[in-house]
């Protein structure tokens, strides 16, 4: 007669008691508070407290909801697809102002955009309290569009002639916040499923990793997939076609294959781990993998194999799950954030401390005309800067988590979508509040007609003083 529903040392000791007194009468019936019989069973009995406790909480760390050991929280969101945030980047729209001079004379004078330059993405901006912020996309003062407007103003006059020397160009832009900076690990020999530690704080994710040999490696969401999607630069030399929208698409976006891939872990510590794949083979997989090719059939004079034994760890080192890099060094730059601190107030990004211009490389250009050009250029911000927050809490975590594994990435209700915005990646920034409501248009008679085929989406995010502000996208 054993019960197996004693949970704590009270129970474990009353239930030893009565079955000694059940099943060892004769042998032994001196249950006195000092007796070493009772000290065996009350031992017997926190022994049982003890390992009832731990199962039990055992159990708990197993489930997201009741977890709450930092390592455990992560591990299960990371399990449904989730990934914790370390920080987030704040998001801006800055004015980029250019001058150029002017051509021509009398009615006939224009701007000369000759000397409208390219800012190429990446360019750092700063604050006066040293917040960097960077470019997401390149701005070509050349081209006005609906999607991209120049705007041109007269800047300076001739005071004698009347006529415009100078002409001022703006143009608008998305910034990020973020420090990129980079770190060099040495790989020697292969080893499958090899794990690199960014021992950084605050990171909003990984921007590159290259090897010593110029090869990109890729992040991937799991090793499985073997393909990652591509942006390469809306030219004529990419693609003669599509170059004509260029300015409307300045990047073009295809699918690429690739072996070189890896994922990223959040750890217990806050830091990033990156694993890389198995493969460290360099024979081809149909030869690592036994086949009915390379073991041969058991018909009689024929090729066979099949009384020899084969190395079962074969299949670990095929690349299925991507390579892993060898005898080399990877270079590996990732961004990190500034936390609530990147929601700036507005005008205050006003510093340019890293670019990169180009002018049309077939227009006869003179020197100092072009560095004035590039001398001119100034950035300011007429809206506050939003989205930028700190590592998530742990109950933020479990329940965007939860939430983020109902999806199984597909949008098709309104709470698919406000989940997606909420799990948007770190490094465009970050959604506190959404809010999905179904789409209105107005009618030839002006009454309001509900749209089945369009939602409006409406957010809000964290500013520098953790309240909630409008998200200017």
């Amino acid at each position: 007669d054993v019960k197996y529903i004693n949970k704590d040392f009270s129970e474990f000791r009353s239930n030893l008691v009565e079955f000694t007194k059940n099943y060892f009468p004769k042998t032994y019936n001196d249950f006195n508070e000092s007796s070493p019989g009772m000290m065996f069973i009350e031992i017997a009995s926190y022994v049982g407290d003890v390992l009832s406790y731990y199962t039990d909480y055992a159990m708990k760390e197993t489930m997201l909801q009741h977890a709450q050991e930092t390592k455990n929280i992560y591990s299960i969101a990371q399990t449904f697809g989730y990934k914790p945030k370390l920080a987030s980047a704040a998001n801006a729209s800055v004015d980029i102002f250019q001058l150029i001079p002017s051509i021509g004379t009398g009615a006939s004078s224009s701007p000369d955009y000759d000397y409208a330059f390219t800012l190429e993405a990446g360019a750092q901006l700063n604050t006066s309290n040293n917040i960097m912020f960077r470019t997401v996309e390149p701005v070509d003062f050349n081209h006005s569009s609906s999607a991209s407007p120049t705007d041109v103003s007269v800047y300076q006059i001739n005071t004698s002639t009347g006529q415009p020397e100078k002409y001022l160009l703006k143009k608008s832009t998305p910034v990020i916040s973020g420090e990129l900076r980079t770190k060099s690990i040495t790989v020697g020999s292969g080893n499958p499923y090899l794990k690199v530690l960014v021992n950084d704080t605050s990171i909003i994710g990984i921007e590159s990793v290259i090897d010593s040999d110029g090869n990109k490696w890729y992040e991937v969401p799991y090793l499985a997939q073997d393909t990652v999607f591509g942006e390469s630069v809306n030219t004529e030399a990419q693609d003669p076609t599509l170059s004509t929208d260029k300015v409307v698409a300045p990047y073009i976006l295809k699918l690429i294959k690739t072996s070189r891939r890896f994922i990223t872990r959040v750890t217990e510590h806050n830091k990033i781990e990156l694993q890389f794949g198995s493969g460290i083979s360099s024979d081809p997989d149909e030869e690592i993998i036994p086949t009915p090719t390379n073991i041969g059939s058991p018909i009689p004079g024929s090729k066979t194999n099949l009384d020899k034994s084969f190395d079962p760890a074969n299949f670990l080192y095929t690349d299925t799950y991507g390579q892993s890099p060898q005898n080399t060094t990877l270079t590996i730059t990732y961004i990190v954030g500034y936390g609530l601190g990147a929601n700036v107030s507005s005008k205050t990004i006003t510093n340019v401390t890293s670019q990169t211009t180009t002018f049309d490389a077939s227009k006869n250009l003179t020197v100092a005309a072009k560095n004035a050009a590039i001398a001119s250029l100034e950035v300011n911000n007429p809206l506050p800067a939003t989205g930028g927050t700190s590592v998530e809490s742990l109950d933020e975590i479990k329940n965007n988590a939860l939430a983020h594994f109902g999806t199984q990435n597909r949008m098709v209700t309104k709470e698919d979508y406000i989940v997606r915005a909420l799990s948007v990646p770190s490094r465009f920034g970050n959604i506190t509040k959404a809010y999905i409501a179904t789409d209105e248009q107005l009618s030839s008679d002006n009454v309001a007609v509900s749209n089945p085929l369009a939602v409006n989406m409406y957010v809000l995010g964290y500013d520098k003083n953790k309240n909630l502000s409008l998200i200017h996208i």
